[in-house]
Parts: structure tokens; C-alpha cells; sequence
């Protein structure tokens, strides 16, 4: 999570003359200095009851009759073990095996759970739906029982259920979330997820062997009783595995049935064995796959399995401009950041060749200065490396339809990536200089040219401060033709940000999945337009059961077990101006696929009148928006129909957004954006809801609805409606859900561990730790050197001395995905409050999952350390 070249942001500091002896001693006496504030948590978010830290007060949901109720939609976090798995702590001995969990669920509902530590030395996690009959017994509704980092079900009828995770394996964190299906591209089988309400054939197996051993590979088939016709090891066969006539490979000390719950049929109990074999085959070193043997059926399955949680694809109208175009392989976006993770299986595809322009070898961390390798080999922020450009990258053109993760904007963009980012994200102006020169085919310090210069260039960094001759560098780039396009900052501030307000860039503001200023984005006189940036605070208002950050590529930092430092290449949510640039990178790039000889004045013409966005805000230009929210239909036509190409009149289409709308416990209205995605006219015929009373919708035509619920004759229980939308055009469904429980409940993410950081060394200096009060963690560090730190806040589930291991809870001042460093002694009061949240790591399909620590605690037995009680 970088620091930006040449930021300073300054914070609340309170000079005081506290000399409480329980702060840390590594701090310097003499400084007089407090930091103080709160930490924020949605409501639809909760944790597991009993997990392994031993500083905090557990409440068993072990079995199903002592089941914990849970909100709906929710994000929760949580741990499970075996017997002595895991990190000591509350539960090593003895283990937690199972956490049940009662909640109210519909129908097409999906319940997924991202496992942190899947794989690693044999852990293994599983995902049971179940109901009480009449006479109190448990009867098996369905269960995802794979082996991979996600196991995902789909709530087959409205009812009251409990949901169970279970370590089957070994241990590990995990993240439950349970949301709307909120489009109908779903999660395909790439994700590891082995459903037992699949439809797949009882007592048989796809097995692709690791040993091309013959003799070896009958023998363990044999010793099986698995047979099939022939044996080829050179290629996946069907194997017959005879389990009624052996007990070997259904063998377990857990599993589904293990705490008194029945099937319903025998022949669920025939799918579930022949799941329970497989998972077991998956283990033996001589296999590399084992699957089952799936009907199909006359229905496609997406490509690209995480694109339902892609919400601000929709938002800026791509399906609509991918219609005409995926992009063209012709054209380059040099994104100019910490560098690419090249063998990103979603991005390699998409890469040309670029250079690491890095002078300072302090900073560098690839052992030498500047060289052609952009490769990132990480940043070293504190908690783990940013991979920034990663996540640019990715968001620009990572390859769609193509069996894995997400789709780019542009999906065959070429990415030239340039480093100039290092050690803690930062870099330096003259550095970021060179790349801007090399990307645009000009006289650098590497003494080398590109192949093919750059179309556009994405700078996803910036500063308050710059010297004057970049200004005249980007002049004489605009001239060119080159588009370039840079963040506005992250500060929630109108001063100009750098290199954004220079004359010739395009300056952008981030917005919300609302299509609302992001709490975070700067503004002011220089912004030219808005882009999806998300909000992870906000609780997660489509209901899909993830946080409304912006999802793409990034990488983990992993120790191999054997002293070796890899990374795994990974998914996961950011926020922040930086993440809304490259939205427009990538509609810049889909333009110039279809006009090729577009410039940066053309681009910038067609921004001011008005064909390339959304008007949002203020009619007209405005500080917060610019000329408005980018839209990806509009700007590929009018890029098409500036070269004279005549575009046959778009039929109108109906689109609105979100896709969905969860009000959770409290909330009491939202707001919907109905536009018209298509050309000509588009009018509305009739809105309509079923939900009996409790929803009223006001708006008039095209532009921004009121939808409000009134839940005071709602009995307490999980409700569901669907808001109709009908047009000349098309229809839209909107789907909506709710609760109507105890007003006063708010979200608890479980105790947290609130580190002061140095921002030079990434040490930890200072720590307390609390629970949760009225939806708020307050805290306080006291006599604070002078210095630059950052504050980060998290869980520590597994009780192994880090915070924000995946399947925990994070967040840091301002934005965790950019943290804000603070400077002491300062000058400019401000508050410190930010939000913490659980957030899903999704793995690539193509790699296996090692866990990976975040932040290093003080201690965790250390009587530095301050146990606040709200």
C-alpha cells in the first residue's frame, strides 16, 4: 500500500505530557505528542464467536444447537482447527472443528467461504447447509466439500438455515459472506468449489495422475479397487471407484456427518462419499487431479469467475462499448507505477516489454539500480507489499474471457509497465520523469527507446509538490498526441495534486458504487472527470457479500515452508483515486482501437462537450466530477464517428445501478441511477415492486430514484423484493434485501490490535487492543517521537502475532490501500478515523495458496502493550 512519490499529509496531534509507563519504551521520552481516534465498522459485518486469540472472550458455536445467529446479507470473519493445528492459543489443544451458524437465507442466495490458508501442509476447509425437521434432527441440505481456497452454495428455497464451516484438515482463517446473486454470470468450478447438490455421476472419478510410474499408478489402483478401461497416465481418464466395496477412501475423523447430522436420501449420502473419496484421492502425491464426473447441461458457464463482483464495469457502461470493441493488441498503456507481476496469469497475455527506472539502490530492492526487469518484487510497506501496479494493471486490461479471475477494461491492451516506485511505495519526481520519456519514445537515462512508444500513460501516483519542468515535459508529450491521465489524491482536499493539475493531463476523481464523491477523493478546479474508485466502508450496498472496492489482480508475499520467499498471484479489493485512473486508461485504449489515430486534444475536445461521460453532480462541469462519470458506450462511439465511420443508432437500453440493493438492519433509503445505455429514446413505462407495502420508489423518468423501506409493520426477519422496471426498451429487475431486527445492533469485527508503525523502518512502535463499543474501536498513542508513521488496525484470529493475515480484518488510516502518512510534530489538526473491514483475497485458479503474515505485532505477551475496556 504505497506512499505516493513526494507526499506529506499531516494528522491530529495533541501536545500532552502523559507519562504512562505501560507505553512502549522504544518511543523517545522527550517527545510530548498523542494521536487519537476512531475506527469504524459496518453493520453487516460480524465474527466468529470463539477464535483462537487468546485475548478475547469466546462464546462456543460448535454445534448446531448452540448455532450463532448471524445478520443477512453479512461479511464475517473467522477461524476453525483441528487438535493441535495452528498457531497456540485458545483452541490448539483441544481444537475448533466446526462453527454453526443460524441466519434466514432466500432463495438464489450464494453463500461462499474464502479459506486464507488452504492447502498449506494439508488444511483443508468445508462449507455445510443444513435445516432442522420437526423432531429436531439436522438434515444435510447441500455442501461444498472441494479442496481449493473457495467453497460456494446456492440457497435452494426462502427458510431458516444454519450454515456450518468445518476445518476437515489442518487449520486456517476464513471469510464467510453470504449475498445476492446479483447477476447471471455466477462462480464457475474454477474456484474449487465441489458442490454436493451438483449433478455428477455417483462412484466415479477424473483423475489426472502427477507419476507417469505405470506400475505404480495400477498398484495404487488396485489397492483402491478403482478400476478403469486401460490405464493412460499421459492424460485424464474415468475410474470406477467400487465404494461399496471399500471403506479406504471414504475414511475421515470429520466430516458432514460426523456431528449427528442425516441425509436426506441415499442417494445424497452415495454423492457425498463419492465426494469424500475424491478429496481424499486430491491428497495422494501420485494424483494431481481428481474431480467428478459432471452431466451437462445446454447452459454456458462465464469465463471469467470473479466478474460478478465487478461491479464498476457496469456502472461506466463497458458490456454495452464491448459490444463494438475488446480492444486491439496495437495498443499500449505504459503504466508507470511499482512495476507488474509479468507472470500474473490474468495480465501476461497483455505485456510488453518495459523498464525498471529506479535509480536508488536503497529503494530499489532487486539488488541494482535501473535495468529492463519491471518485474515487482514487491514494495515492502509494512503488512505486505502493495503491488500497486499490479492492481493497475489489471484493472486496465487483464484478459477476459479466458477462464480466470476478472475481465480489464480493455481486454487486449498492451501493458508497457515502467517502475519507479520501490521500498514503501515511494519514488521520486525525477525518476517518475524518465519513465514519462520513455513511455513517450524521448531521450531518458536508460539510454534506450521502446519498441513501440506508449498511446497512454497511466499515473496512478502523485504528490502536493512538483518542479516546474515536468510541466514543460507534458506539454511537449500533449503535442504529440499521447494521452495521459493521473490521480486527483486521496485526501478528501481542493488543493492541487501532482502530476494531475499540470495542463495537459487528465485529472480524476474517484466515486462510490452510488455514483457519489468517494469519501476519500480530492476535488476542485482541476478535476476533468469521475471513475469508479469504490468505498470498502460502505456496508456492501448491492448486498453481494463483498466489500464495494474495486476488484483486481494482485500478488501475496508467502514463505514456501523451506526459508524461500515467493509470491502467489491473487484478487483482491482496493480503493482510491489510483484505482479510478485506469478505468479511463482503459476507455482511452478502447477508443483508440477504433479510431487509431485519436490524440490527447481529441480526447480532451470530446471530454468538454460532453460525448464521453455521464453528467453527475452539478448540470455542466463541477468540482467534484469534472465533466462527469466516464461512460465506455459513448466514448467508443464518438471515437468511432470522429474518423467518419457511420454508427447505425444504438437501440436504447434500460440500465440501472446498482444491480442490486441491500438496506441491511438500519438503513432506510438508497438510491438508484436509471440511464439510458443505449441511443435514441428511452422512456419509462412503469416501476413496480413486490414487496407488499414496505418499499416506495420516487424519481421521475431518466436520472436518480429515492427507494425507501419502511419496516414498521415487518415482523423481525430477512425480507426480499423485487423492483421491476419496465421501458420502451427493456426490463429491469432489481433485487432487494433487508432484515428487521434489534435497531441498536452494529457491526463487530472482533477485537482489534491498533499499531503505530514507523513509516521509514515498517516497524511496529507502539500497540493497543479493544473491542468494539457502539460500532467504534477508539484508541489513543501517547508520547509519540517526532517522525513519519501510519496506523493500521486489525485482527489477530489466529493468534499468531500478526494482524490482517488474509480472513482477517483490516484497515488503516486513511485508506488502506494508501495509507496516509503522518508527520510529527504537525502543524494541521485532523481527525483520525477510518474504517476496518473483512475483505476477500481471491487466489488465481493457476496457484496454490501459502498464508502470508500482515503487520508483526509488539508482543503478544507484552506489558507495553494497552488493553483498552470500551
Amino acid at each position: 500500500m504505497p506512499k505516493f512519490i513526494l507526499i506529506t499529509v499531516l494528522i491530529t496531534l495533541v501536545s500532552c505530557g502523559s507519562d504512562d509507563e505501560n507505553l512502549s519504551t522504544k518511543m523517545n521520552q522527550t517527545a510530548h505528542y498523542d494521536i487519537s481516534g476512531q475506527i469504524f465498522v459496518t453493520n453487516n459485518t460480524t465474527k466468529d464467536n470463539d477464535v483462537n486469540d487468546i485475548n478475547t472472550i469466546g462464546q462456543s458455536n460448535n454445534t448446531i444447537y448452540t448455532a450463532q445467529a448471524i445478520p443477512n446479507p453479512v461479511i464475517l470473519g473467522g477461524y476453525v482447527n483441528q487438535p493441535g493445528a495452528g498457531a497456540q492459543g485458545q483452541f490448539y489443544q483441544i481444537g475448533d472443528v466446526n462453527d454453526y451458524f443460524a441466519v434466514d437465507l432466500q432463495k438464489g442466495q450464494t453463500i461462499i467461504l474464502s479459506v486464507a490458508n488452504q492447502n498449506l501442509l494439508g488444511n483443508d476447509l468445508d462449507l455445510g447447509l443444513y435445516q432442522l425437521n420437526d423432531d429436531g434432527a439436522s438434515n444435510i441440505i447441500d455442501a461444498s466439500v472441494g479442496y481449493g481456497n473457495t467453497e460456494m452454495l446456492i440457497v435452494p428455497a426462502d427458510g431458516h438455515y444454519f450454515i456450518q464451516v468445518q476445518a476437515f484438515l489442518g487449520f486456517s482463517n476464513y471469510v464467510l459472506s453470504i449475498g445476492q446473486n446479483v447477476n447471471v454470470t455466477g462462480m464457475s468450478h474454477n474456484s474449487g468449489s465441489v458442490r454436493l447438490s451438483s449433478n455428477f455421476a455417483i462412484d466415479e472419478a477424473i483423475i489426472k495422475w502427477n507419476s507417469q510410474n505405470l506400475q505404480q499408478v495400477q498398484s495404487l489402483a488396485a489397492n483402491f479397487n478403482m478400476q478403469t478401461e486401460g490405464f493412460d497416465v499421459s492424460r485424464p481418464m474415468r475410474f470406477k471407484l467400487n465404494l461399496n466395496q471399500t471403506s479406504a477412501l471414504t475414511t475421515q475423523s470429520t466430516g458432514l456427518t460426523a456431528s449427528n447430522n442425516h441425509f436426506k436420501d441415499s442417494n445424497q449420502n452415495l454423492k457425498y462419499q463419492t465426494l469424500i473419496a475424491l478429496k481424499n484421492l486430491q491428497k495422494r502425491k501420485e494424483i494431481s487431479q481428481a474431480y467428478p464426473n459432471y452431466y451437462f447441461n445446454a447452459l454456458r458457464v462465464p469465463n471469467d469467475n470473479l466478474y460478478r463482483y465487478q461491479w464498476n464495469l457496469a456502472q461506466m457502461n463497458l458490456p454495452q462499448a464491448w459490444d463494438m470493441t475488446i480492444g486491439d493488441s496495437a495498443v499500449i498503456v505504459a503504466v508507470i507505477d511499482t512495476g507488474v507481476l509479468l507472470d500474473h496469469p490474468d495480465l501476461w497475455h497483455n505485456i510488453v516489454p518495459g523498464y525498471d527506472f529506479i535509480d536508488n539502490i536503497l529503494i530499489s530492492l532487486d539488488g541494482d539500480g535501473r535495468d529492463s526487469n519491471p518485474n515487482d518484487p514487491g514494495d515492502q510497506v509494512a503488512g505486505g507489499s502493495s503491488f500497486h501496479g499490479t492492481h493497475v494493471a489489471g484493472i486496465i486490461a487483464a484478459s477476459g474471457d479466458n477462464n480466470e479471475g476478472i475481465a480489464g477494461v480493455s481486454w487486449r491492451t498492451k501493458i508497457m509497465p515502467l517502475r519507479v516506485l520501490g521500498k514503501g511505495g515511494l519514488g521520486t519526481a525525477y525518476d517518475t520523469e524518465q519513465a514519462i520519456r520513455f513511455a513517450a519514445g524521448l531521450a531518458n537515462d536508460s539510454q534506450t527507446l521502446p519498441a513501440q512508444k506508449a498511446d497512454i500513460i497511466n499515473l496512478s501516483l502523485g504528490g502536493p509538490d512538483i518542479y516546474p519542468a515536468i510541466q514543460e515535459l507534458i506539454t511537449e508529450i500533449y503535442n504529440t498526441g499521447i494521452m495521459i491521465v493521473s490521480a486527483a489524491g486521496n485526501e478528501d482536499v481542493d488543493t492541487p495534486f501532482y502530476p494531475a493539475s499540470l495542463d495537459g493531463v487528465i485529472s480524476v476523481s474517484a466515486v462510490d458504487i452510488n455514483k457519489q464523491r468517494a469519501y476519500y477523493s480530492n476535488f476542485g478546479a482541476t478535476i476533468d472527470v469521475a471513475a469508479p474508485g469504490g468505498d470498502i466502508s460502505s456496508p456492501d450496498i448491492n448486498g453481494d457479500g463483498m466489500p464495494d472496492g474495486i476488484l483486481s489482480t494482485l500478488g501475496n508475499e508467502i514463505n514456501n515452508g523451506r526459508g524461500k520467499q515467493i509470491i502467489e498471484f491473487t484478487y483482491y479489493n482496493y480503493e482510491g483515486t489510483s484505482m479510478a485512473v485506469p478505468h479511463i486508461a482503459g476507455v482511452m485504449a478502447l477508443m483508440k482501437a477504433v479510431n487509431p489515430d485519436l490524440t490527447a486534444h481529441d480526447f480532451n475536445a470530446m471530454l468538454i462537450n460532453g460525448q464521453l461521460t455521464e453528467d453527475i453532480g452539478a448540470i455542466g462541469r463541477d468540482d467534484e466530477f469534472g465533466h462527469g462519470l466516464i461512460n465506455a458506450a459513448k466514448a467508443v462511439i464518438a471515437a468511432s464517428e470522429s474518423i467518419g465511420n457511420i454508427i447505425s443508432q444504438p437501440m436504447p437500453q434500460l440500465v440501472v445501478t446498482p444491480r442490486a440493493l441491500n438496506f441491511g438492519l438500519d438503513r432506510t433509503n438508497a438510491l438508484l441511477t436509471i440511464g439510458n445505455g443505449g441511443g435514441g429514446q428511452l422512456s419509462i413505462e412503469k416501476i413496480e415492486n413486490n414487496s407488499g407495502g414496505f418499499l416506495s420508489i420516487e424519481g421521475n423518468e431518466l436520472g436518480s430514484y429515492i427507494v425507501q423501506v419502511n419496516r414498521s409493520n415487518l415482523n423481525m426477519g430477512t425480507y426480499t423484493a423485487t423492483i421491476t422496471i419496465v421501458s420502451n426498451a427493456n426490463t429491469v429487475e432489481i433485487p432487494v434485501i433487508l432484515q428487521v431486527g434489534d435497531p441498536n445492533i452494529t457491526g463487530d469485527a472482533g477485537l482489534h490490535y491498533i499499531l503505530l508503525i514507523d513509516a521509514e523502518t515498517t516497524e511496529t512502535v507502539q500497540e493497543t487492543y479493544i473491542d468494539i463499543n457502539a460500532g467504534a474501536y477508539s484508541f489513543d498513542f501517547g508520547k509519540v517521537a517526532t517522525g513519519e508513521y501510519i496506523i493500521v488496525a486489525g485482527n489477530d484470529f489466529n493468534n499468531d502475532g500478526f494482524i490482517c493475515d488474509i480472513g482477517e480484518a483490516c484497515g488503516a488510516y486513511l485508506i488502506l490501500a494508501d495509507p496516509t502518512s503522518i508527520t510529527i510534530p504537525s502543524n494541521k489538526p485532523i481527525e483520525a478515523n477510518f474504517y476496518t473491514s473483512f475483505n476477500l483475497n481471491f487466489l488465481s485458479i493457476a496457484k496454490t495458496n501459502i498464508s502470508r503474515h500482515g503487520f508483526a505485532r509488539l508482543s503478544k505477551n507484552s506489558k507495553e502493550v494497552i488493553r483498552y475496556k470500551p
